[in-house]
């Protein structure tokens, strides 16, 4: 197991190709490339992204957080009293309040607040809430995953363990806690990657080795490879399409979607997909797939396959983050920096 954990994280940071620096005037029109070299981006590992609701983009590095309005790249690191430490921000989420929540790779859960009230400022003040094993019910400070439910409650995924943060109305700080565990609940294991939520506000638990699980509030259903078509009981990545269908992205065994009903399953032996290795998916306004895996970028249509060669450099790259803006612009986080995509040209 804990090979695994290595080779996971070892895997996403050296193995991706190095893009070649340029500039926006010489990209084609429906790529641009931002990394240290031709943009103010301060690190060019992106691990995560979210958009807010003035279609801002933030960005998880190795080391903090980033915000891209389009034009001005602002840092938020985590600061301390002595010298300026970093966060590795391994998941973003943006609640209906727009506001943001991170996931950090040691440090806890964080929001980040603005005290006086105006986060575009790019000269704001600014802090973070952590939450961590030290000062809540958090019961690991590796977060893997933070999904916000129908009813604007946080479900954390940690590396052991997961917990819900219920608002329970008692004022500033009143928050309500519950850990799941093996042990007392029907988690089917402790590692926990990845969370969704349907409509019906049923939250699907993807593990780091047991599999999948769904949990109604009351029952709990585990899928794995025992009792199910399920190719990996190692779970990376999770999305819902807008047929309420769960897309599974898995260390080696590649796609697997669920509807409820039908499991499909798809691999390299069986499917255009580029590696059996997921680690990012996204869903656009038509119900396309996107996926980001081990060796490259694809599309989905259920049906049809297309592969992406980026900036057609010819060489395969890590996708380890993807999200998808009003303007149906694919921001797509790499080893080697941003890239934005679309394949009508990227529009403003």
């Amino acid at each position: 197991m804990q090979m695994k954990y290595f080779l996971l994280i070892t895997i996403a940071i050296f193995c991706t190709a190095m893009f070649p620096a340029s500039d926006g005037a010489s990209q084609e029109p429906n790529w641009v490339i931002y990394n240290t070299t031709n943009s103010d981006l301060p690190q060019n590992y992106i691990l995560s992204m979210g958009i807010d609701n003035k279609n801002n983009k933030w960005l998880g590095t190795l080391t903090g957080l980033v915000k891209f309005d389009g034009k001005k790249w602002i840092v938020y690191d985590k600061k301390s009293k002595k010298d300026i430490q970093y966060s590795t921000v391994r998941s973003i989420v943006i609640d209906s309040e727009d506001k943001l929540w991170t996931g950090t790779w040691g440090d806890g859960m964080a929001q980040l607040v603005f005290p006086d009230g105006n986060p575009d400022n790019p000269n704001a003040a600014y802090k973070w809430i952590y939450y961590r094993n030290n000062n809540s019910a958090m019961p690991h400070n590796t977060v893997k995953t933070v999904c916000v439910d129908n009813d604007g409650n946080k479900w954390i995924g940690t590396e052991d363990g997961m917990v819900s943060m219920v608002n329970a109305g008692w004022g500033v700080g009143g928050l309500k806690w519950k850990a799941y565990y093996k042990y007392n609940s029907g988690l089917p294991h402790d590692a926990v990657y990845s969370i969704v939520v349907d409509e019906f506000n049923n939250k699907w638990i993807g593990t780091f080795g047991g599999g999948l699980a769904k949990y109604d509030g009351l029952n709990w259903t585990v899928y794995d490879i025992r009792n199910s078509p399920l190719p990996d009981n190692f779970i990376i990545t999770m999305v819902m399409d807008k047929k309420q269908t769960v897309w599974m992205g898995t260390y080696s065994g590649g796609l697997a979607s669920y509807d409820g009903t039908k499991w499909n399953v798809y691999k390299t032996s069986n499917s255009d997909i580029p590696d059996n290795v997921v680690y990012a998916m996204a869903v656009d306004e038509q119900n396309n797939l996107w996926i980001g895996t081990l060796q490259g970028l694809a599309r989905f249509d259920g049906a049809k396959w297309t592969k992406y060669d980026l900036m057609n450099s010819g060489k395969p790259y890590t996708v380890s983050s993807i999200v998808i803006d009003k303007y149906n612009n694919k921001w797509i986080g790499t080893g080697e920096g941003l890239a934005v995509f679309n394949e009508t040209g990227i529009k403003k």
